[in-house]
């Protein structure tokens, strides 16, 4: 092709970027890849170096049968592996909807100039189709998938071209692997939204509704970033090992600075340890066990803007250090996405730059990110196990071994109690730091793989301190004795965080785009105006399409209030050929009362 292009297709580039990149250097060499002409009149396949890549008789009744064979949904998302055979790549995209996703995938990227100007452009001109060439292009299509919307996504269909995958089925069988994977890992966290997500977005409100309310004074975790350069961090977490390691802890607390889980600090308390800080997630208020009976008025809460509310405002710390939990993504275009936590955007409009933080998940992979993010480095994990070493699930002295101990019997002992979770889990054996296996689960292997991860990508070491536990490749993974002997190269930190805000709340200047105040009355009047517009008996009559507009038009500016009902929204589209229109409206309706009755009643709470 030459690079004179046709209008049509930098129209396409300029909606797809990435597909120009595939140009930028055209073959000066004779083409191994040919379009030739099929025995049947009419129709074509590819040929590399003469061998066909698809039938050289009848290539286009070879890709009905494949397309006939497979039962397309209107939520699939459909792949093609190989495009030796294009007479496949044009049956299929005349299956599929408007904006479906179709993912045209070959290792050769020199297969585009044969293919391009009859068979690719037209399908490329479609929203949601797109072309990955060649194993550079591999990166590119897992960030696009990463930051792919799932909502409308309900399973993955992927065709292959016999051919084609023949002569790379490493390549072929990876990639198949992977899209299954990523898409298996966002229909995972895609429920997880729907479970959490209004959730969220309450706590979210309610704590930016609440930030100057007593008792905690409470800041941003932008204002510590890079504060700490330099200074070597222990993140503790609540694994069985933790419990063998306080004393060693306890030798180098004048070396690290020291942040806790919520679910490890009463080990840590019970010992003598007072962390620097204590990292929450949680938006359920169960979290609050952790910190029952503790004194925590010395010790600032890095608190997740999604945190329970109730814990924020009954638990006396010494500050409230709030973060956004966001992860950033390379879509396909190329750019750079942005993906916060539902609630974010109303709260950054009161509050202005709160902080992100990447995580894996957990408390300790959200504390790791934070770490690193103000700056402390290297990193130590203690009591990172991610594995049931000596089949336990926490270190003793946490809440779950507190609560594990009141129902103790004759016939009940802890070892039982173990066991009986252990086994409810979807476990696995996994390398150990001590040479052999260990038994961990699915989701600490998944948090596992996140720390080793995210280990390749920094520019300083990771020292996991276990002597049991699963092994964390990327991490070196060191006995206590190994890490003190690391440590003896630092200086002793002399504690200057006591004179940041965040230790010193005396000091705090919070300087907010608006009022709290006004925050809050602005949500409530649109709360009641929205429950007020659909508990009318009259909205039964209109369609669900005019309800769904009408909503959002009452939301105004807060968009965030979206995400309430969102689950209900993506039940409705992925079932619409199920649902009659009266069942679409009572359901719609029933989760905006239900819903903005719900956070009403949490912006009112503790107020006297």
């Amino acid at each position: 092709m030459s690079h004179d292009l046709p209008e049509k297709t930098r129209e396409i580039f300029g909606k797809k970027p990435y597909l120009s990149l595939y140009f930028q250097n055209v073959p000066t060499e004779p083409l191994q890849f040919r379009l030739e002409a099929a025995k049947n009149q009419k129709e074509v396949f590819i040929s590399r170096n003469g061998r066909a890549l698809a039938s050289s008789v009848a290539p286009l009744t070879q890709a009905k049968r494949q397309t006939d064979s497979v039962q397309i949904q209107s939520t699939d998302l459909v792949a093609i592996l190989g495009l030796g055979n294009p007479h496949l790549i044009r049956e299929v995209n005349a299956k599929l909807e408007p904006g479906q996703i179709l993912l045209l995938i070959d290792k050769e990227k020199d297969l585009i100039f044969p293919l391009w100007e009859e068979w690719l452009e037209p399908v490329m001109e479609i929203p949601g189709r797109h072309l990955f060439l060649g194993e550079g292009s591999l990166p590119l299509l897992w960030n696009y998938l990463e930051s792919l919307p799932v909502e409308r996504v309900s399973g993955i269909r992927i065709l292959r071209n016999a051919a084609s995958v023949t002569l790379e089925e490493v390549f072929y069988a990876e990639t198949d692997i992977r899209l299954r994977k990523i898409l298996s890992s966002k229909m995972s966290d895609l429920l997880t939204k729907f479970e959490f997500e209004r959730i969220w977005v309450r706590n979210s409100l309610v704590n930016t509704a609440n930030f100057l309310s007593p008792p905690n004074p409470k800041t941003r975790i932008e204002f510590l970033k890079e504060k700490f350069e330099g200074v070597p961090s222990l993140l503790v977490s609540a694994g069985p090992n933790l419990r063998r390691q306080c004393e060693w802890i306890r030798s180098i607390r004048d070396k690290v600075f020291i942040m806790s889980c919520d679910t490890s600090l009463k080990v840590l308390l019970k010992h003598g340890i007072i962390p620097d800080g204590i990292m929450t997630l949680d938006a359920q208020t169960h979290s609050v066990f952790h910190f029952l009976g503790e004194d925590t008025s010395k010790i600032p809460l890095f608190a997740d803007l999604v945190s329970s509310p109730p814990i924020l405002r009954n638990l006396q710390f010494k500050s409230v250090v709030h973060s956004i939990t966001a992860k950033y993504l390379v879509d396909a275009s190329g750019e750079l996405k942005r993906e916060a936590t539902a609630g974010s955007i109303s709260a950054e409009s009161l509050l202005g730059p709160i902080g992100d933080v990447q995580s894996g998940g957990s408390v300790a992979t959200t504390a790791f990110d934070l770490l690193r993010g103000i700056g402390c480095k290297p990193c130590f994990l203690v009591g990172q196990d991610l594995a049931y070493s000596g089949r336990e699930i926490h270190s003793t002295g946490t809440h779950h071994n507190e609560k594990w101990l009141t129902l103790l019997t004759r016939k009940m002992s802890l070892e039982k109690i173990n066991e009986a979770v252990v086994r409810k889990r979807d476990t696995r054996y996994v390398p150990s730091v001590t040479g052999g296996e260990v038994l961990t689960d699915y989701v600490l292997d998944l948090y596992r793989h996140w720390f080793e991860e995210s280990a390749k990508s920094l520019n300083f070491p990771i020292y996991n301190v276990n002597t049991q536990g699963a092994k964390i490749e990327n991490a070196q993974n060191v006995t206590p004795e190994e890490a003190s002997k690391i440590l003896d190269s630092f200086p002793k930190h002399g504690y200057f965080w006591q004179e940041l805000p965040a230790w010193k709340p005396e000091i705090i200047q919070e300087d907010l785009v608006g009022s709290p105040t006004n925050f809050k009355k602005d949500l409530l009047e649109t709360i009641d105006k929205v429950k007020e517009t659909f508990s009318d008996p009259s909205r039964q009559e209109e369609s669900y399409e005019t309800l769904l507009s009408l909503f959002r038009e009452k939301l105004g500016p807060w968009e965030d209030l979206r995400y309430l009902i969102r689950k209900t929204e993506v039940y409705i589209l992925r079932h619409k050929d199920k649902l009659d229109e009266t069942r679409k409206k009572q359901l719609f309706i029933s989760a905006i009362l239900k819903e903005f009755t719900g956070l009403r009643r949490k912006l009112l709470a503790g107020e006297t």
